[in-house]
């Protein structure tokens, strides 16, 4: 049984009209999800796996709560963020999208935050052959084209729990420079590949843990980065780096080293691009803090589960990883690098657009002692 109610409001840019439909779902719990017809934007902020995806979830979202007149308790210190008088974030019903209700702070209604090929690129005719001709090793790279169905995508921040993507509506208009804003996140490939080589080594599904058949556990690293995930790392670069090089106004590329280095700074950058406009966001200094690792672990010991929902229990382990502090005092190899970039290279990808840091920088969670220097970046 399903109960239908309609309205007609602005969807970001353009004029649709909304129905939001209450049906009943397997477990016996009422959902609620929307119909969109007319002009489908959808914003895409996409992250190659490893490089911040579940931070700049948690930012954007604390950054549209605040802006709309909501509150955070940071756990750890007692501090009352936002109109102290406003709804609470609701962790409760908190997924993780990958959509995001984000009307009312962006020109859009939904926000996209995830791993993604870039729309637009799958409709091009110019595609490299080694593109078409290859795959990713393991699923989750491109959400946007490996599901079956979009009728019900997970929604955040929203009073309905679904809405639908139309991926092809969504290429055909990237592909002629009219679709929404869109950007990549992109960590330099060797720490990415050894991020997420032990991603893939722990991880329970064989989908992830395996290779052609092989544990990834009894894997090199080396094998593993050239085996597997330079190319999946191509891949979705690629697509990027070519559709912003037609389209510059439209795509951007944004180094995961800077998120880290000058989080303030790079995610100002973010908001005023998805935002077409720039704008303060005085807001942004207090949502980083909140979203430190510390404090979400916090919130998740409250909760008794993980935030991405893969944990359960009060003594269940954090879906956030340790600090990459000690990693990234390592120095990188140069000789595995300088191979890197030549695999890379060969297909395509334009290297200069990595940030390869010889000083190491301190992680987010201690980037905000001085107040006073996140204000005065947060207000750039």
């Amino acid at each position: 049984m399903a109960a239908l109610l309609k309205n007609e409001k602005p969807l970001g840019l353009w004029p649709v009209k909304i129905n939001v439909i209450y049906e009943w779902g397997h477990s016996g719990n009422l959902l609620r999800f929307v119909q969109m017809f007319g002009n489908y934007r959808l914003p895409v902020l996409s992250t190659v796996p490893r490089s911040g995806t579940w931070f700049l979830r948690y930012v954007f979202s604390f950054v549209c709560h605040l802006d709309q007149g909501g509150r955070l308790d940071d756990l750890l210190t007692g501090e009352i963020v936002g109109n102290p008088q406003g709804p609470a974030f609701d962790f409760e019903r908190f997924r993780g999208g990958p959509l995001f209700r984000v009307a009312g702070t962006f020109p859009d209604d939904h926000l996209f935050i995830g791993h993604t090929v870039c729309p637009g690129f799958e409709n091009r005719s110019d595609k490299p052959s080694w593109w078409r001709q290859s795959g990713f090793h393991v699923p989750g790279y491109d959400c946007l084209h490996e599901e079956e169905s979009y009728r019900h995508t997970p929604v955040d921040l929203a009073t309905y729990d679904f809405a639908p993507i139309k991926v092809t509506a969504m290429d055909r208009a990237t592909s002629k420079g009219r679709g929404a804003p869109i950007a990549l996140v992109y960590r330099n490939p060797i720490d990415q590949a050894a991020s997420y080589f032990r991603y893939c080594q722990a991880h329970v599904n064989p989908a992830y843990h395996t290779l052609r058949g092989r544990p990834v556990a009894d894997m090199s690293f080396r094998e593993y980065l050239f085996e597997a995930a330079l190319t999946s790392y191509a891949r979705q670069f690629v697509s990027y780096q070519e559709q912003a090089a037609r389209y510059p106004g439209l795509v951007k590329l944004v180094p995961y080293e800077c998120l880290i280095d000058r989080p303030l700074e790079t995610i100002t950058t973010l908001l005023d691009h998805f935002s077409q406009a720039r704008r303060p966001w005085p807001m942004l200094a207090a949502a980083v803090r909140l979203a430190r690792k510390e404090h979400m672990r916090a919130i998740e010991g409250r909760l008794g589960r993980s935030l991405d929902g893969t944990r359960n229990g009060r003594n269940s382990q954090s879906h956030m990883r340790a600090s990459d502090d000690a990693e990234r005092e390592q120095p990188m190899d140069a000789g595995l690098r300088d191979e890197a970039i030549s695999a890379l290279g060969d297909m395509g990808v334009d290297c200069r657009l990595f940030a390869w840091p010889t000083q190491r920088a301190p992680s987010i969670r201690l980037a905000y002692e001085d107040d006073q220097r996140a204000r005065k970046h947060a207000s750039r």
